[in-house]
């Protein structure tokens, strides 16, 4: 009673989520399941699914990719964590730019990132998600959190957000936010792709966002590279390519 309780006030807190007041670093790690993601692909038959995942195993030993959320006045930065990439074999490789920039007083976003092959800017309100509350919780970097679903339409995606209220924030990884609490762990379609928080450091003060010093790209807002994303899929499907190595799952 008293989880069901809690919900139904989470639930209504979510159409004022709380302006951010936490300041820190939170860096996440991202898991991408490659195997599963072709799998799911209309096209894909059954047998060729069984025999790439003879071929490449299961997802075990992914590391991941390391992420940091800065959060301060009101505002949040998400990118790629500052570490040394070089492999075991020695060799480094060259990430794509990716900066997603949230203003939560303002309302507005600014995301630097490359998708098809093109460095995009998008600039735009931040969209309103629409999230459903579920009754499930569990631990996440050590905070207790409640589990919420929403659909990405675009991609065709159901995504689980775990978030909690134990920190002041309606932000998230990769651009999720909108809850009554800040969200330390993603989950898009059942562990296709997975990010958690691995450490939580709001006790060292963020002396500024480590903004780009000059936004470049093509310039487009939500709408558009929503089409531009939502064409290319279903072009890629029909030609019967994964639309996933030139666009972010």
């Amino acid at each position: 009673m008293k989880v069901i309780l809690t919900c139904l006030i989470m639930v209504m807190a979510i159409g004022s989520a709380p302006a951010q007041m936490t300041e820190g670093v939170i860096t996440y790690n991202r898991k991408t399941d490659w195997v599963s993601i072709m799998a799911k692909l209309p096209y894909v038959s059954s047998e060729e699914a069984d025999r790439a995942r003879l071929t490449w195993g299961n997802n075990s030993d992914n590391k991941g990719q390391n992420y940091d959320l800065f959060l301060k006045d009101n505002k949040s930065l998400y990118t790629y964590k500052e570490e040394d990439e070089t492999s075991e074999r020695g060799w480094s490789w060259k990430k794509d730019e990716y900066f997603i920039y949230r203003d939560y007083k303002d309302k507005t976003l600014k995301d630097n990132k490359e998708e098809l092959g093109v460095l995009f800017l998008v600039e735009d309100k931040i969209p309103r998600t629409k999230w459903k509350i579920h009754t499930e919780i569990k631990e996440v970097a050590g905070y207790l959190c409640m589990k919420a679903e929403t659909k990405d339409t675009i991609k065709g995606q159901t995504i689980h957000a775990w978030f909690t209220d134990a920190i002041p924030s309606s932000a998230g990884p990769e651009g999720y936010g909108g809850l009554p609490g800040i969200i330390l762990e993603i989950d898009i379609n059942d562990g296709d792709a997975v990010i958690t928080a691995t450490e939580v450091n709001l006790e060292t003060p963020v002396e500024k966002l480590p903004i780009p010093k000059k936004w470049k790209g093509k310039k487009v807002d939500t709408v558009e590279m929503d089409k531009k994303i939502k064409d290319f899929i279903a072009e890629s499907v029909e030609g019967r390519r994964n639309p996933y190595w030139r666009i972010r799952y």
